[in-house]
């Protein structure tokens, strides 16, 4: 294991780009005996992966839960340097797809509009006009339940961002607090709940001090 200072890197499935990583490597070893002692020589090199403070968080943290935590493949015993990936926020997509999205309505909503203004200035029938006027109706009635669907995707991308950037900004935290010893620069005010008032007497005459 090693951790990891530099410029903003990119790592797969994170919206933010990390100066601070963690690099796990896994090797072949060798075992030889001397001394009465067994002595393991790291050989090999097979993967290299690269987290962010928040992935390794989740990864020590959530054994066994869930499909596992994404991480950036560095290097494999096959591929010694594996090319950098984009930085792609998935808040991008989101976007893009609330567009999409909210263009398809609009247009959805433009054609029933004009088919009901032809079947009304056409005469084309009280038949022609209902028909319009109820694709017209469903057209604006699945206007809010896909526009909701849409914003929720992307407020729930928002608040993924977010939880990304305070568990790697607690860990870097928690970090310099072991390495320095040094009390956390941030912590939360004190909270005092205020006194209940004694509870008033028979009589009408309150028993306070």
């Amino acid at each position: 294991m090693t951790r990891s200072h530099g410029s903003g890197r990119s790592l797969f499935q994170s919206d933010l780009l990390h100066n601070e990583t963690v690099s796990l490597f896994v090797r072949e070893a060798t075992r030889g005996r001397d001394l009465n002692h067994d002595w393991v020589h790291p050989g090999r090199e097979l993967v290299e992966i690269e987290m962010s403070l928040a992935q390794w968080g989740s990864l020590v943290s959530s054994m066994g839960l869930g499909s596992g935590v994404p991480v950036t493949i560095r290097s494999t015993e096959r591929d010694a340097f594996l090319p950098e990936i984009p930085h792609q926020p998935r808040t991008a997509e989101n976007l893009r797809e609330v567009r999409e999205v909210t263009d398809r309505m609009y247009v959805r909503v433009k054609e029933a509009t004009a088919a009901l203004h032809d079947a009304i200035h056409a005469k084309k029938g009280v038949r022609a006009t209902k028909e319009a006027l109820n694709a017209l109706e469903n057209a604006v009635a699945h206007v809010g339940s896909n526009a909701q669907f849409a914003v929720d995707s992307l407020v729930e991308a928002g608040e993924q961002v977010v939880a990304q950037a305070r568990a790697d900004i607690e860990a870097h935290v928690l970090e310099v607090v072991r390495v320095t010893g040094a009390a956390p620069s941030i912590e939360a005010p004190p909270f005092g709940a205020p006194a209940l008032p004694e509870p008033v007497a028979s009589g009408g005459k309150s028993t306070g001090a």
